[in-house]
């Protein structure tokens, strides 16, 4: 146990050593101060990830429009891979972002590629450029990035913070992690902006209403039926709980009065399917039925949603919906929970945690440990907190 004090102390002296070169050399690349609201023109948040991490960004990027409330805003942003899913599918009906310029890791695959990633962002000339980096960037991506920034004719950017994995398992016992909205709130923060608040303006549309009003109505929801959302894919399979626990949970929670309403990716269709079917006559399947946003107005008329390890809880906390998030021990703890103190998250202590392992070699058994009856226990505890609760419809 001392020595795991001991290597948890240095992964914080690692952290702040490493925080303190990047914020020098951010000093260095700009000396100035930052440009007040009338001089910054063109302001650049640069964020990637898929949709978790995009709607754990909403706060900060929202915190920094409301700096520069008259700057052209453009978010910068990456999913990883051609087809996969991120900020445009989330954030580009809103009306405070102005543009979003997508990448892909193919696009930047090749040197001609990164020159002419670097050339487009020159050429906006941009007076601003903040960076929410995701948790996991490594320290010589951040310099990277830094660079980047630099190359691209930037007047000032901010934002470069390095979160170390070493010492995992020690950390785990010994530090404290913030959730994800939190941890870059702390950051714009830093930058020297406002941002007390987590907001989470998503502007969703009439036309998202309309069509989620049709899917429920052709499944024959009506608008005083209670639901309770079920997400039960993820993108690693670590995270996934078994779809029969599932089953077991939502024939529990059918009978009582709710419709099970499961959300879920197409490629979650079949799974989900099954998972309905076995419900019975109370379960919808909207898998593969929806878009990013329209899942959102389907999560803000339920009273919860039950959920893995995903981006859908991050959604339902952005759309104040509260959720009962079962949770792996395979990252540091709290630090991909969902903001708000109104969630019941479940996770089991194991002698393994904190690997940050894509494959389980032990069968997935920290996942496996939560038990149906703990879930619904756990949707009983959030819903006996909204006695007066009453569906959101058009």
């Amino acid at each position: 146990m001392l020595l795991a004090r001991q290597q948890a102390l240095a992964a914080r002296a690692l952290r702040a050593s490493a925080n303190a070169i990047l914020q020098g050399a951010a000093r260095c690349a700009w000396p100035r101060r930052r440009p007040n609201p009338i001089d910054a023109k063109r302001v650049c948040i640069y964020r990637i990830g898929n949709i978790g991490d995009t709607a754990c960004a909403i706060p900060a990027m929202h915190a920094i429009r409301r700096a520069y409330p008259a700057a052209h805003l453009t978010l910068v942003t990456s999913p990883g891979k051609a087809g996969s899913v991120g900020a445009r599918e989330l954030l580009e009906d809103v009306s405070w972002i102005d543009e979003i310029v997508v990448y892909h890791s193919e696009d930047i695959a090749t040197a001609r590629g990164r020159l002419e990633l670097v050339s487009n962002l020159r050429a906006r000339k941009f007076d601003v450029w903040i960076e929410l980096p995701v948790v996991a960037a490594p320290l010589a991506t951040l310099f990277r990035n830094l660079m980047v920034a630099r190359s691209a004719g930037v007047r000032w950017g901010f934002g470069w913070r390095y979160e170390p994995r070493f010492a995992a398992p020690a950390q785990t016992l010994f530090n404290d992690f913030p959730d994800e909205v939190c941890r870059l709130l702390e950051i714009v923060r830093a930058a020297g902006f406002a941002a007390d608040d987590a907001e989470f303006p998503l502007e969703l549309s009439e036309s998202n209403r309309r069509t989620v009003t049709a899917l429920l109505d052709q499944a024959g929801v009506t608008a005083a039926d209670l639901m309770i959302a079920f997400a039960p894919g993820a993108k690693l399979e670590p995270n996934r709980w078994p779809a029969e626990r599932f089953i077991e949970v939502g024939k529990s929670l059918a009978p009582r009065g709710y419709r099970i309403v499961v959300l879920g990716a197409s490629s979650d269709v079949s799974m989900c399917e099954r998972i309905v079917k076995a419900i019975g006559r109370n379960a919808v399947n909207l898998a593969g039925k929806t878009t990013i946003r329209d899942s959102c107005e389907v999560l803000a008329r339920c009273a919860t949603l039950i959920c893995n390890d995903s981006g859908v809880q991050h959604l339902a906390a952005a759309v104040g919906t509260p959720c009962v998030s079962l949770f792996t021990r395979r990252e540091f703890p709290g630090m991909w929970w969902p903001h708000g103190g109104q969630h019941e998250v479940l996770i089991k202590d194991v002698e393994c945690h904190t690997c940050f392992l894509d494959a389980c070699p032990y069968d997935n058994k920290c996942i496996k440990a939560i038990g149906v009856d703990e879930v619904i226990a756990a949707a009983g505890r959030v819903l006996v907190r909204q006695p007066d609760w009453k569906p959101q419809v058009a």
